[in-house]
């Protein structure tokens, strides 16, 4: 009896200390930081009955630093000219925003501040969500930001930095923000030098991700008026924006970006880039393939990002 009564005990321990409850729930930066793959999200939680989407598709990047990258796409099929036809809808289907974060672990709240985002309305903006995570996943829960709809709740999961990843991947990852974009001839002849009107930047995170958002050039966002813009607010928010996420392949000297969810391109585009990096690593070009201009130039547009953060912030604690 007395041995079944120790074999119980060590069970209860075994049980309170075995896998489940070992389960890494930290949500300090160094442990959040990596990218996550939206799998749910429900709108109108505050209400009896939240709605779910059927196909969300959606990215959340983090790193230790307190970066943060956001791509959500509830529109799981999209024609080339969508946008420009029917703004108010593309600013519904789509949304995201990139900028900074901080944790309040015993609140169990991200704080984010947009530095920029699709919609006008979040660009400068600070809001919070609640955050709760159990392994792999990570659930974030709207409480103050615009657009929420009733209360939103998103509800990502882990992907894992690839496998051994080559020296051009290595140096690529982490939060790049963009300085200036640049038209020149093949032979050198600068023919027009431009900046976006407000801060946008290109992510490329050690699980093979990519994720862009580039605010219109030369135009800084105007707020809507109301939560739901009118069709002119819309329009004028969706021209010239460039939002997307998706898979990132790298060669040397080269990096394609592989759409997933994208609201200026179509899902499916394969955009070839090369990349140019400075001696020191803090400076990548990031320039298109030659194209003929109307007067028969042959011409390169090359956009210059500067660092803000490298492969040992975005893997933070997470390196397998």
């Amino acid at each position: 009896m007395q041995r079944v009564v120790v074999l119980f005990l060590a069970l209860a321990v075994f049980a309170a200390t075995g896998p489940a409850a070992a389960q890494v729930t930290s949500i300090v930066p160094a442990d959040l930081a990596a990218t996550w793959q939206l799998v749910s999200l429900e709108r109108g939680v505050s209400s009896e009955k939240p709605e779910r989407n059927q196909q969300p598709r959606g990215l959340l990047i983090l790193d230790s630093a307190g970066n943060v990258f956001e791509w959500v796409g509830t529109n799981p099929r999209q024609e080339p000219d969508a946008p420009a036809v029917d703004p108010v809808k593309a600013l519904a289907d789509y949304s995201g925003f990139w900028g900074r974060y901080r944790v309040d672990a015993a609140q169990k709240r991200m704080v984010f501040n947009a530095r920029g985002a699709v919609s006008p309305n979040v660009s400068a903006r600070e809001f919070s969500r609640t955050v709760e995570r159990s392994g792999d996943r990570l659930t974030l829960t709207s409480i103050d930001e615009p657009h929420s709809r009733g209360g939103a709740r998103w509800v990502y999961e882990r992907i894992p930095p690839i496998e051994a990843p080559g020296p051009t991947f290595r140096k690529a990852a982490g939060f790049w923000e963009y300085v200036v974009e640049k038209r020149t001839t093949t032979a050198g002849e600068l023919l027009s030098e431009q900046k976006r009107g407000g801060p946008s930047t290109i992510v490329y995170t050690p699980a093979g991700y990519v994720g862009v958002h580039f605010l219109p050039i030369n135009r800084t966002p105007t707020p809507f008026a109301g939560d739901v813009p009118t069709p002119e607010e819309a329009r004028a928010a969706v021209q010239g924006y460039i939002g997307y996420y998706g898979a990132l392949t790298v060669y040397p000297g080269e990096v394609f970006h592989n759409l997933m969810s994208a609201m200026s391109n179509v899902p499916g585009t394969i955009l070839r880039r090369f990349a140019v990096f400075s001696k020191d690593g803090n400076e990548l070009n990031v320039n298109f393939a030659p194209a003929r201009d109307q007067q028969g130039r042959m011409v390169v547009t090359s956009v210059t990002l500067r660092r803000i953060s490298g492969e040992a912030e975005m893997l933070g604690n997470n390196k397998k």
